[in-house]
């Protein structure tokens, strides 16, 4: 007759496993970011906090190609002025613009009727403030459209421009100067 091997005992927890605290935990964690605030502190010291430019010279082409409207360049932007988008979609042109001081603007150019372009993108709460000569060229000054941002708009035979952001208005008509 056989006999059966004995079944074998259930698997305690190791003492090992049993005796973690949250110590340990916390102890682990930290191994874990210190080297992760190392590389940031690294990176940042090196002074690669700002996003990198961007050409917009193949967005300028095929606004051309698409032949809707002669789209205006940014050109002499003062130092620390950066283009950090392009994007041609739909016939509308937009070119998002970083300044010193945290200047965030954006500027937008179309085919468009003003009556539909200027709504779509500031908003219908907007109400247009007084006219501002930039160069010689008017534009007009829009306030409240968005919550915190100012706008300034232009609109000539088959163009629309709308230049808004969280900026100064030195910083908006700046920009506006700078479009050729």
């Amino acid at each position: 007759m056989e006999t059966a091997a004995p079944a074998p005992a259930p698997a305690s927890p190791s003492p090992e496993r049993a005796g973690r605290r949250p110590r340990d935990m916390a102890l682990s964690m930290l191994v874990l970011l210190v080297p992760v605030f190392l590389l940031v502190g690294f990176y940042r010291y090196l002074g690669h906090e700002d996003p990198p430019a961007v050409d917009a010279d193949e967005v300028y082409g095929s606004v051309q190609r698409a032949g809707q409207f002669t789209p205006l360049k940014p050109s002499e932007l003062p130092p620390g002025w950066r283009i950090a988008s392009a994007a041609f979609t739909d016939g509308v042109l937009r070119l998002g613009v970083t300044a010193p001081s945290d200047g965030a603007m954006q500027v937008v150019q179309s085919a468009q009727p003003a009556a539909t372009l200027i709504p779509a993108i500031i908003g219908t709460g907007g109400t247009p403030g007084a006219p501002v000569s930039v160069n010689g060229t008017d534009w007009q000054r829009h306030d409240d459209g968005r919550p915190g941002e100012r706008a300034l708009t232009q609109s000539a035979t088959g163009r629309t421009v709308v230049i808004f952001g969280r900026a100064t208005d030195a910083q908006l008509q700046r920009l506006a100067s700078s479009l050729r």
